[in-house]
């Protein structure tokens, strides 16, 4: 049980502040391309399965982000 109370942190402070701004910025370019894109290129063949997994991934990406900056105390 030591050996876990001896660890030293993977990631600084800033590099975790990077990967929360690498996931925020992810969840927007799916918020882009695979929701709002075919929303408005494609008004008559709407494909939902592509917009339900953009929305499902960028609200991955956005939780992500979220709780590494809470981790931080930011």
């Amino acid at each position: 049980m030591s050996f876990f109370l001896n660890l030293n942190p993977i990631l600084t402070i800033k590099q975790i502040e990077r990967m929360a701004n690498i996931f925020d910025n992810a969840g927007q370019v799916l918020l882009g391309v695979a929701v709002l894109s075919p929303l408005i290129a494609d008004l008559d063949k709407i494909n939902l399965f592509v917009i339900i997994s953009g929305i499902i991934g960028m609200l991955i990406c956005w939780t992500v982000s979220v709780l590494l900056t809470r981790r931080l105390g930011i």
